[in-house]
């Protein structure tokens, strides 16, 4: 298990630094000092390879996605703030995403990602919905199914505009668009605060 953890990670280096179609399995082995066999052991081919960085990714990014917070609208803030750190940081993470919107191949495992995304990320609307931190005539699955593709967007202009440079104040732009249209007025200041304060964008 540590060998195709080291594979997935020297694979995901490579994924993100010149695509699928350029990454070759020799290049991944001598990025993770494996031999090519040990690697076809572990991953048969380049696209079991690709999609095991993908469903590692979609743990990792998951795995940040609290259900049990006080404040169910601050936990959806905070999830995006741990996300996008792991953009900048986690190559799985980064690779992962890159992967699920680089390739039809990928279609099926992309699909079932986001599906599940948006699921969870409708719960939390659902919690701070029935919580009163928020008021609007949506319903969670509406906002659940807006709210991640707006995230999927601004990271990927973020990427292409400024190698992500820019992605926490774009976040932070997204998240006081939302809250100030559908945050419940007297929760309003604080969760703003949230925004502030989990993006460093506080005056």
């Amino acid at each position: 298990m540590e060998r195709r953890a080291v594979i997935l990670e020297a694979a995901a280096r490579e994924f993100e630094r010149v695509g699928f179609a350029a990454t070759t399995i020799a290049a991944v082995a001598r990025e993770a000092g494996v031999s090519q066999g040990a690697l076809h052991f572990h991953f048969p081919t380049k696209l079991s390879l690709a999609l095991g960085v993908i469903d590692e990714q979609n743990v990792r990014t998951f795995d940040v996605v609290s259900h049990h917070d006080a404040s169910p609208a601050e936990a959806l803030v905070r999830a995006s703030r741990g996300i996008a750190g792991m953009l900048l940081t986690d190559p799985v993470v980064s690779a992962g995403i890159r992967l699920s919107l680089e390739r039809g191949e990928f279609g099926a495992a992309t699909a079932a990602f986001y599906d599940q995304w948006i699921g969870g990320i409708s719960d939390l609307f659902r919690l701070a919905i029935a919580s009163g931190e928020l008021r609007t005539d949506l319903t969670p699955e509406q906002l659940g199914a807006t709210v991640v593709p707006m995230f999927t967007g601004v990271q990927l202009v973020s990427a292409v505009r400024t190698g992500r440079q820019d992605l926490f104040p774009a976040v932070a732009t997204m998240w006081r668009m939302v809250l100030t249209a559908v945050a419940e007025p007297r929760h309003r200041p604080r969760l703003l605060g949230v925004v502030a304060d989990a993006f460093g964008t506080a005056d």
